[in-house]
């Protein structure tokens, strides 16, 4: 999965990405025969015009001129003034000082604070950049659930129709054997039970691919549903265990957090430069008018006095210690909680594609023999039709689980490539 998308992602202008897909969709709609979204073609969209990611694209845009910002000197003062004016007739050539003054000053923060508040605003763009790269995985994950949750409702919903004609087919041969006086009202009875229920089943399963299409709509910013690819795809081959944990510390959210973790470590550096002095540099230069009196040049340098550091800047770089100690404890807990996560989600992909494959080759294989074992022994007369409603029943029952242990499978590798995601290389 690509999440290098730093570089491709170009935010929509408010409201023009869903006329967009409006006029994308309606383009594919005029198409002879429109062929149905892949879900390759789903992640592209979704990496270029989900509102999230354009937020936060314009979020890292934020950071990085901050950071050019904020490693400035301030803007130098400058000051003009009179000097000791007479009241009674404002001349300024009546008394001897009387002057007009100007002044520049420049203030220069403690030595080396602005490197270092550029620096830290710089980590924290990276930081922004690494939070994008996890959340464009994370979307891409979301969106992969909602797509093969939204397949399996789909293939759930054949198997179901299929159970339902076979269910048809009982109930008339019931009523056949009901009518030549051979069969009771309730093996009728419970062949209809059987079938009707199985109408439930069909409308729960379309509620839930509606819901799932609907999802996948707002992932992609669509006005409407889109009509997506029936065949399951082929998604990126899970690693081992040791590889899925080798690639933790270069997973794009754990990065974020160690980058949130060094600027709050240079915060530190920052607070304590509150115990060096500012120095301000002055120059102030005066006309006199009066008669004979000379002109006048000023300079000077001011000093902050950081001598009571007590409730100020012991106080300040305490807290930015607690707030990187935290930064620090929420990385090593991110970390712990995604290895948990990695080993987890590897055994149940492991069980999931034994589960699997045993039910292709035994389960379900043996529960469609019993079945037509069954039946035929009802045809001899030999069997209830309540033995046969019940292993065809376990058919569906295999079938469905053998769906479910396919989406299941799907889903686990999908969380194994969102968890050995790769962000970009730092310089």
């Amino acid at each position: 999965m690509d999440t290098n998308i730093l570089g491709r992602f170009t935010p929509p202008a408010p409201g023009s990405s869903r006329l967009l897909a409006g006029l994308l969709l309606l383009l594919a709609a005029t198409t002879a025969g429109a062929a149905p979204l892949s879900l390759q073609s789903a992640e592209a969209i979704a990496l270029r015009q989900n509102p999230g990611l354009g937020a936060l694209t314009q979020k890292i845009a934020e950071l990085q001129h901050q950071a050019v910002a904020v490693a400035q000197l301030p803007d130098p003062h400058l000051a003009l003034g009179v000097v000791n004016a007479p009241l009674n007739n404002f001349s300024m050539n009546q008394q001897q000082m009387s002057m007009l003054s100007v002044g520049l000053s420049q203030t220069f923060p403690s030595f080396g604070k602005l490197g270092l508040e550029g620096q830290q605003a710089g980590v924290e763009a990276q930081a922004a950049a690494d939070t994008l790269r996890g959340q464009s995985a994370e979307l891409v994950l979301l969106l992969r659930r909602a797509w093969l949750q939204a397949l399996y409702a789909e293939d759930a919903v054949a198997t179901v129709r299929h159970q339902e004609q076979l269910q048809a087919e009982s109930v008339q041969a019931a009523l056949a054997l009901y009518r030549s006086a051979q069969g009771s009202q309730a093996d009728v009875l419970r062949a209809q039970l059987a079938r009707d229920s199985l109408a439930n089943d069909i409308s729960k399963l379309q509620a839930e691919r509606a819901s799932d299409l609907a999802q996948i709509a707002q992932i992609l910013d669509l006005p409407e549903p889109p009509s997506i690819e029936k065949q399951w795809p082929n998604l990126p081959p899970p690693p081992t265990l040791a590889q899925a944990e080798a690639r933790l510390s270069g997973q794009p959210l754990l990065r974020s957090a160690q980058a949130q973790t060094r600027a709050a470590q240079i915060g530190v550096q920052v607070a304590k430069r509150g115990y060096w002095p500012e120095v301000t540099v002055s120059v102030d230069y005066g006309q006199d008018f009066y008669p004979g009196s000379p002109n006048w040049l000023s300079a000077g340098v001011n000093l902050s006095l950081p001598i009571f550091p007590g409730d100020r800047q012991d106080q300040d770089v305490a807290a930015a210690r607690a707030k990187a100690l935290q930064a620090q404890y929420r990385y090593d807990d991110q970390h712990l909680a995604l290895t948990q996560q990695a080993r987890a989600t590897f055994a149940r992909y492991e069980a999931l594609k034994a589960q699997l494959e045993r039910t292709e080759r035994q389960l379900l294989p043996t529960a469609r023999n019993a079945f037509s074992a069954t039946l035929a022994a009802y045809a001899a007369g030999r069997a209830e039709l309540s033995a046969v409603l019940r292993t065809q029943k376990e058919v569906l029952d295999y079938a469905l689980t053998r769906l479910q242990y396919r989406r299941d499978l799907d889903l686990s590798a999908a969380e194994l490539d969102f968890l050995t995601t790769q962000g970009a290389t730092q310089p």
